[in-house]
């Protein structure tokens, strides 16, 4: 990920704070490894860089919750 710290870890005990990106826009971020996390954008528009274990199956149940 090319993102931007606006303030924040970068790094150290993770990464969180918030966070700029040309595609993304800003954003929250709170995830161990970049290739563990998922980005989940709300109705109003903030947006939240998450992380878990299993993203892909995290992000499989809240679309079964969505319906």
């Amino acid at each position: 990920m090319a993102a931007r710290r606006i303030v924040g870890s970068g790094g150290w005990f993770g990464y969180y704070g918030w966070f700029s990106e040309r595609d993304l826009g800003r954003y929250f971020a709170y995830y161990g490894k970049a290739s563990d996390c998922f980005l989940v954008t709300l109705r109003d528009g903030r947006k939240y860089m998450l992380g878990c274990d299993d993203a892909p199956a995290m992000v499989e149940a809240i679309k079964d919750k969505m319906k």
